[in-house]
């Protein structure tokens, strides 16, 4: 079985912040919650709970994107797409082995594709930011 780890940011070389978030602390994941932990995700990041939100990575997304550089592309993204505005919709993909959640977020400037792969295990391994 071939381990598909997508992390896809090009953003890494982009050092801006976005604007300021919420009240970092106050975010809740429900790992288990299949249908809500897509969305719960995306609002730790809103929220600037990159601690919460890392804490379901597996292991190699551990690896390849510590808490910081996960907080320094959020912003990243932020500083191209503007400031986060709305969840508009969330689809999910499932596969096999892993099941891909699409988050459309809408931004001031910019629509923001939010794709999110969950292992069988349930855990983050792959994350990628795409503008719509």
């Amino acid at each position: 079985m071939k381990r598909i780890v997508a992390l896809t940011m090009g953003l890494l070389m982009l050092a801006g912040c976005g604007a300021a978030a919420a009240e970092p602390g106050v975010s809740q994941i429900d790992w288990a919650n299949h249908d809500a932990r897509a969305e719960q995700f995306v609002m730790a990041l809103v929220n600037g709970d990159y601690t919460i939100a890392s804490e379901g990575f597996d292991a190699e997304m551990q690896r390849v994107l510590s808490v910081r550089a996960l907080g320094n592309n959020w912003k990243a993204m932020n500083n191209q797409a503007g400031a986060f505005v709305s969840i508009e919709g969330t689809e999910l993909e499932p596969h096999d082995e892993y099941d891909i959640y699409n988050v459309v977020t809408r931004h001031e400037k910019s629509g923001v594709n939010i794709r999110i792969v969950f292992s069988a295990d349930g855990l983050v391994a792959g994350l990628f930011f795409t503008f719509a």
